[in-house]
């Protein structure tokens, strides 16, 4: 029976953190450039449960458990918004953010996005409404001072008045893991700003990149999640039954 109590909370857990998974990636399908968070899980052979203080083996009974949530860094769709401040990227690269808290730090942090909603703000620097300036390839904030430019496919701006940037872009590849850092930025583990030869991505100037979360594959996810928490629960409520008629039956015995 300790086994059975094991198995059934042990689903009961895995399912409820699948629930919280999905309703993180539900509650963020309208965010811009925000990657759904997957559950992976793994399992372990044999275990060993403590009962009334010695150690005994669970034999050939499975386990699972959540070990990490990973991002899905697939693509998301694009809105087209005819902004000169919107942009969108298609392929494995990054916009750079430097937060509004580290903009005076020598070493201050960089963070990855891919939503590409920007502005000016009131010192005339391309930003991410209050997360932070947008960085380029110099590794200082672009300061535009006007809306009124231009992006190439490239990354390169041309304003107006003739002045030339270029945004600083990270490469990840789609299968490498990334942390993120709130719902759309990332902290940089793995990328690089030396973009591999070859590699097809382009700057889209006037849209901007949806979440990439489907909402029809979330909702199946959880209902499946729901259904089998509900069978754990009946499960753990039938050998809690069963132990409990059987200490009744043991006590009226003696």
């Amino acid at each position: 029976m300790y086994r059975g109590f094991y198995i059934s909370a042990n689903g009961m857990i895995n399912q409820q953190r699948i629930i919280d998974i999905i309703s993180g990636n539900v509650a963020n399908v309208h965010t811009a450039g925000y990657k759904a968070d997957t559950s992976i899980n793994t399992t372990f052979d044999e275990r060993l449960i403590l009962v009334r203080g010695k150690n005994n083996r669970t034999g050939n009974i499975t386990y699972r458990t959540q070990e990490i949530v990973r991002a899905d860094l697939e693509q998301g769709s694009f809105e087209y918004t005819g902004s000169r401040l919107d942009m969108a990227i298609r392929g494995n690269v990054y916009f750079n953010i430097r937060p509004y808290s580290k903009l005076y730090e020598d070493d201050g942090e960089v963070l990855l996005t891919r939503n590409g909603q920007f502005n000016l703000d009131e010192e005339g620097y391309l930003a991410l409404g209050s997360a932070g300036r947008v960085i380029g390839d110099d590794g200082e904030p672009i300061f535009i001072g006007t809306a009124d430019f231009s992006v190439m496919e490239d990354g390169t701006i041309n304003t107006e008045d003739g002045r030339t940037f270029r945004l600083q872009l990270t490469y990840v590849d789609s299968n490498e893991d990334i942390e993120k850092k709130g719902d759309n930025m990332f902290v940089n583990i793995t990328g690089t700003n030396d973009i591999p030869e070859g590699e097809d991505y382009r700057i889209i100037q006037g849209a901007y990149e949806r979440s990439n979360v489907d909402i029809t594959e979330e909702t199946i996810d959880v209902l499946a999640a729901q259904r089998l928490f509900e069978a754990c629960s009946t499960a753990l409520s039938a050998i809690d039954s069963i132990n409990q008629r059987a200490a009744t039956e043991i006590a009226s015995m003696r």
